[in-house]
């Protein structure tokens, strides 16, 4: 079989593992002074047991490159490299040795597999989710929304596709399992009300486009990690969050979420269960047992991106306990008054009708009423007339001018331009008949 480097690195999916790689494998060979097909049938050639060879013999050849492995690390360090730095450089020589078989297995203690605990990631909680959450738009939420729920890493998450997210007719919190790439285990995690409710106004907007990913490039690709990365930088601008030099990448969810594990009481291996990290069998036959829909939903109320206010005194729940009292009894009034208003429209539809058949003055009302699309859209329209309306006689022409608007401010603008000419046809006995009608059910 012949031994490729190309083989292995295009076999590895993230773009970025396989720059790392790369790079590590190119580092190791120049220090070596020899090719990479050199090195692999080095290797190979030391796994293979000699004619006459003791056993000790081979076993001290078949452990040489994990010698040679140490010093290129040392090399690193003498280079200044900093410790993680050099571990992760030594990391493509070995995976390219596991691809084809020939693992290296480093000893107990050895420096090459030791790292340093770093500060440069951002330390990312919800407060400044919310405040990225309060600047973004509809497609920076969702992105944001999913990302707190699940906690995936950046090569998994923009990987998902529309086709693989769960019915969102269910009662959230909805399970959504997730593959993932690199430890190739099961991410049991779940969306939340908060995303559901995202995705179904999300969702729409994606129906013309051929792209299958739920975050899909101008192409047929999904965003690309960079590209990610980047959002968050600007969304962190945007929002106005010190990052004090420290660095905002999409993996500082990750971090947040197994913290928010820890910090909630589910415990972390719960929480690598949902986010797909992987964790000992004997762990993982134990949580088999766990339900982890309630494990979710405790969590989930430390990562809650729209944080509802909770009443911690028994004056602040009675508030509340009297606001939605009268919130009900207002329900009950605002209803009352849209069923008179439909009976009032069919009374004053049917008598204008009955009306025409003997006064040919009522032409332009019925024309009026007639370009309506349907009776619900000429009832919103004389409701807001009536409550909020004032009809002005100059010498010869009837204006309506709409003195109050509601939150529908653009629909009554364009009801109004669109029907001016209709109203300024309009004699006085015509809308005297109208008015009078609306002044006598007043009175009732």
């Amino acid at each position: 079989m012949e031994l490729s480097v190309k083989e292995f690195l295009d076999s590895v999916v993230n773009p970025n593992t396989r720059k790392g790689y790369q790079v590590g494998i190119k580092k190791f060979c120049e220090w070596a002074g020899k090719s990479p097909r050199e090195i692999l049938e080095a290797r190979k050639d030391d796994l293979t047991q000699r004619s006459g060879e003791d056993l000790i013999e081979y076993r001290n050849r078949a452990v040489q490159f994990e010698r040679e492995i140490e010093k290129f690390h040392g090399y690193l360090l003498k280079q200044k490299y900093t410790t993680n730095t050099a571990r992760a450089l030594t990391i493509g020589i070995r995976q390219l040795f596991r691809y084809y078989q020939m693992p290296i297995r480093m000893r107990a203690g050895s420096r090459v597999t030791k790292t340093v605990k770093t500060s440069r990631n951002f330390p990312l909680r919800i407060e400044h989710v919310r405040s990225m959450f309060d600047v973004a738009d509809l497609r920076e939420r969702v992105i944001l929304s999913i990302a707190t729920d699940l906690g995936l890493r950046i090569s998994d998450f923009i990987k998902i596709k529309k086709t693989a997210l769960p019915s969102l007719t269910q009662e959230p919190p909805i399970r959504f399992d997730v593959m993932t790439g690199k430890e190739e285990v099961v991410a049991h995690g779940f969306l939340s009300a908060e995303t559901v409710e995202l995705l179904k106004i999300y969702l729409p907007t994606l129906q013309k486009k051929d792209n299958p990913y739920l975050f899909p490039s101008n192409g047929k690709r999904p965003i690309s990690d960079e590209w990610l990365n980047r959002l968050l930088q600007k969304l962190a601008d945007k929002a106005q969050i010190q990052l004090n030099g420290k660095s905002l990448t999409f993996h500082c969810f990750r971090k947040m979420f197994l913290s928010a594990a820890i910090d909630s009481g589910i415990g972390l291996t719960a929480g690598k269960k949902l986010c797909g990290k992987a964790i000992p069998k004997s762990d993982d036959t134990y949580l088999t047992t766990v339900k982890l829909r309630e494990k979710f939903i405790q969590l989930k109320k430390m990562l809650t991106i729209r944080k509802t206010p909770e009443p911690d005194t028994e004056e602040q729940i009675t508030r509340l306990e009297t606001a939605v009292e009268q919130f009900q009894k207002e329900n009950v009034a605002s209803k009352t008054a849209a069923d008179v208003m439909t009976k009032r429209v069919a009374e004053l539809e049917s008598k204008l009708r009955e009306a025409l058949r003997t006064n040919e003055t009522l032409e332009p009302l019925t024309e009026f009423m007639n370009s309506f699309k349907s009776r619900e859209e000429m009832q919103s329209f004389l409701a807001s007339f009536k409550s909020a309306s004032v009809i002005r006689f100059p010498e010869h022409k009837l204006r309506l001018v709409l003195e109050k608007l509601d939150d529908q401010e653009d629909k009554w603008v364009m009801i109004s331009e669109l029907f001016q000419d209709v109203w300024e046809k309009m004699t006085e006995q015509t809308l005297d008949l109208v008015l009078k009608h609306l002044q006598k059910e007043d009175s009732k």
